[in-house]
């Protein structure tokens, strides 16, 4: 998604809706993982990748904030002091960017876009339109379909490299994608 972060956030502006991003940790989390770390140190060094990659997309003219909530516009939320005070998640590789991401879409009582490299999620046997609760699927952590079903969290995942369907759907047009807890 590293590149095509300037068109997303292109993308985000021009709706001029307020959106809280919740960067994924892209590259940096990636380096993470392939140091072989787990435990706390990784949940927490993961978060903080979700900070580098958010100063990274400000770039691009989005501001960044460290507080959980919704101002003028749309703004990049850095996570890492909210989950380091408030530690609400459990400290391991099943929980991502996905799950956080669920974690402050039901902190603030909203829907959530998960913008992913793919049109459907996908079980190993098929691609799948409605996630349901018992759902295992390799495109997302395995934390976030009960997480999502458990905090009643609804939403919707869409290619993020489609900048079209994103416009759409921020202008509340139906979109392809995977749609959970109801439409949004």
């Amino acid at each position: 998604m590293i590149k095509h972060a300037p068109d997303i956030i292109r993308t985000i502006k021009d709706s001029q809706r307020d959106i809280l991003i919740i960067p994924g940790g892209g590259v940096f989390a990636d380096e993470i993982r392939e140091q072989g770390v787990i435990g706390t140190a990784a949940h927490f060094m993961a978060i903080a990748a979700m900070d580098q990659y958010g100063w990274l997309l400000s770039t691009y003219g989005i501001p960044v904030t460290i507080t959980p909530a919704f101002g003028t516009g749309p703004r990049i939320l850095l996570p890492y002091d909210h989950m380091l005070q408030v530690d609400p998640l459990p400290h391991s590789w099943d929980i991502t960017s996905d799950t956080i991401s669920a974690y402050f879409a039901h902190l603030l009582s909203v829907p959530l876009i998960l913008l992913k490299s793919l049109d459907y999620i996908q079980t190993q046997e098929r691609q799948v339109t409605n996630l349901f609760p018992g759902m295992v699927t390799h495109d997302l952590d395995p934390a976030f379909i009960p997480y999502v079903f458990d905090n009643h969290i609804s939403g919707h995942i869409i290619r993020g490299s489609d900048n079209a369907r994103l416009a759409d759907l921020l202008r509340g047009k139906q979109v392809p994608g995977t749609i959970f807890g109801g439409t949004i």
